[in-house]
């Protein structure tokens, strides 16, 4: 699973290569600042606060589709390979999810304020996403690998397409085509997206 760190939110792109190689892109960034006002806690400040570092790799372990196995591998997919629609998921930061679960028991609670105070999607992601900057951030350097970029209103996940070589440069992930009889026995492009 390749991703990237941007403070305490968790950037990932699932991606799973014939082989199981899978990385970590790491951004520096600031401390994400604790939370205040108990489930009112937003994303006030950006928490990437210096230049990517695309030297900085990390493998993360465990992470890689079951049937992303040798036995399976048909070979690399095509460089041109159209990957649409892929999702990069935000992971909110430490205090973010504590406030995030709190507001979640406070929606149930009838003792509390907060009681069946649902939010948009809107207001989900200004409260418990990142910031336009650190959105911006990231946006742009999908960018820079030749990604379309699309927008979400919950901000949990942003929506990019490209292609097969692209993920690769971008990711250092290789997209491989794969047969199994969990893919009704087809050959095809297995990944975990």
């Amino acid at each position: 699973m390749r991703g990237i760190l941007v403070g305490g939110v968790r950037v990932r792109l699932v991606i799973s290569s014939v082989l199981g190689a899978t990385f970590l892109l790491t951004l520096s960034l600031s401390a994400v600042s604790a939370a205040q006002g108990g489930a009112q806690i937003g994303a006030s400040r950006p928490l990437i606060v210096q230049a990517v570092d695309e030297s900085d790799l990390t493998t993360l372990k465990g992470n890689t589709h079951p049937l992303a196995r040798p036995e399976f591998d048909l070979g690399t997919a095509p460089a041109t390979l159209p990957m649409e629609r892929m999702l990069l998921v935000l992971r909110r930061s430490p205090e973010q999810q504590a406030a995030l679960k709190k507001l979640l028991d406070d929606q149930q609670d009838k003792q509390s304020p907060n009681y069946h105070k649902w939010l948009t999607p809107e207001q989900f992601g200004k409260q418990f996403g990142p910031t336009d900057s650190d959105l911006e951030t990231i946006t742009g350097w999908l960018q820079s690998h030749g990604f379309r970029v699309g927008s979400t209103k919950g901000r949990t996940v942003l929506e990019f397409s490209g292609s097969a070589s692209q993920v690769q440069e971008a990711f250092h992930s290789v997209a491989g085509w794969t047969a199994c009889d969990q893919c009704a026995g087809a050959a095809g492009f297995c990944d975990d997206l």
